[in-house]
């Protein structure tokens, strides 16, 4: 019993960390963004800049999906975090040159996408997938807060780039807690081919996906949002820093749901809440406003971002459709922040609001009841 409880708990730190990392790549943006564009760097640009890192992230995950089943976790995880490691030591030492920083930034997202592949499939074999996402998920997003009260830090004292270098020292230390992860037992999967020809793992794809695009084109530009409603920078980053950390709320509702709610009722709720924060992030018009849209948006987000991979958990145990739900989620995302850079250039942050909540919504007539159907066929997770 408490050899079984041990490798439970260790299992659930090396979810924590490799959710951690695999998120600092999306949940930093607003300050790589800020850095960027404080370098000369334009909307445009460094939204493509996050399309390159997220877009690699996505792609590296879609490609492993087949057979992500196959690998070891820990190896996985291990040569991503190296990856990234390297490309954002090289980001911090070669900032003047655009194209490099593109280069380096697809490197960044492809150690991302390894370490969130072998997160995602370390995860699946759980009693318990709900339950153990959510806690990891939580815990990632305390990960994530601590660096982000860091990065502003080392954009002082490291220079502009400075908080390039924070991210390759915070994966350094904290990658060895992902030797948790083993070999995996060999699992009945589905045919290659038959995963995406289940209407039900189409359209989980196209909701997680569609979410994905409006969220990350308007919180790639939370911070310049603040800055436009001069909300001075320390004000913006402790906003920013502590309403992430309000995002365990969400995981910790989710957690606790595992099990005991109906996935689709747990998955509206998701989506309509985290359109709502959308509108009021992109529609805030003083510092408490602005507050209050990142405090919903990280609570929604946190909580709808472990309800999918539940779902996706559920209908192929193996991993795979998570994999492939991640890397749709993260290219979406990735496609999200050069819409959001032209958003912001040519119109206006309601705008992004407005495109936040209809990415969220508009998916669930269509999409929804597929998914109900595939869900009302698999025996609920063990409370």
């Amino acid at each position: 019993m408490m050899a079984r409880r041990t490798d439970s708990l260790a299992l659930i730190a090396a979810v924590v960390i490799g959710n951690g990392i695999a998120h600092i790549g999306t949940s930093t943006m607003p300050f790589q963004v800020g850095a960027l564009m404080d370098m000369g760097l334009n909307g445009r640009e460094a939204g493509l800049f996050g399309f390159f890192q997220i877009g690699a992230l996505a792609l590296s995950m879609i490609l492993l999906a087949p057979f992500i089943h196959r690998a070891r976790s820990v190896t996985v995880a291990m040569a991503g975090a190296v990856l990234t490691i390297g490309a954002h030591v090289l980001m911090y030492m070669v900032p003047g040159s655009f194209m490099l920083l593109l280069l380096f930034a697809a490197l960044a997202g492809t150690g991302y996408g390894l370490v969130f592949a072998a997160t995602i499939t370390g995860g699946s074999t759980a009693a318990n997938p709900d339950r153990v996402y959510a806690i990891g998920n939580g815990g990632a997003v305390a990960y994530v807060v601590a660096l982000m009260f860091i990065m502003p830090m080392a954009s002082i004292y490291l220079g502009t780039m400075g908080a390039f270098l924070a991210v390759a020292i915070a994966i350094l230390v904290t990658m060895p807690v992902m030797l948790a992860f083993k070999a995996r037992a060999s699992l009945p999967t589905m045919a290659a081919g038959s995963l995406l020809r289940q209407p039900a793992v189409l359209a989980l794809m196209l909701m997680w996906a569609g979410y994905s695009l409006g969220t990350g084109a308007l919180w790639s530009f939370a911070e310049r949002i603040a800055k436009g409603l001069a909300i001075a920078p320390e004000t913006t980053a402790t906003i920013l820093s502590l309403s992430a950390l309000c995002g365990i709320l969400g995981t910790g509702v989710a957690a606790w749901f595992g099990g005991r709610s109906p996935r689709i009722l747990s998955m509206v709720i998701g989506l309509v809440g985290t359109g709502i924060s959308c509108l009021m992030l992109g529609f805030a018009t003083g510092t408490v406003m602005f507050a209050l849209g990142v405090l919903t948006y990280w609570i929604f987000y946190m909580y709808q971002y472990s309800v999918f991979l539940g779902v996706a958990a559920s209908i192929d145990p193996s991993g795979r459709a998570g994999t492939l739900g991640g890397g749709c989620e993260r290219f979406a995302f990735a496609i999200g922040a050069p819409i959001g850079g032209i958003v912001t250039d040519l119109g206006s942050y309601s705008m992004l609001g407005i495109l936040g909540f209809l990415s969220c919504v508009l998916t669930i007539p269509l999409c929804m009841p597929l998914v109900a159907r595939r869900l009302a066929a698999t025996p609920p997770a063990p409370a």
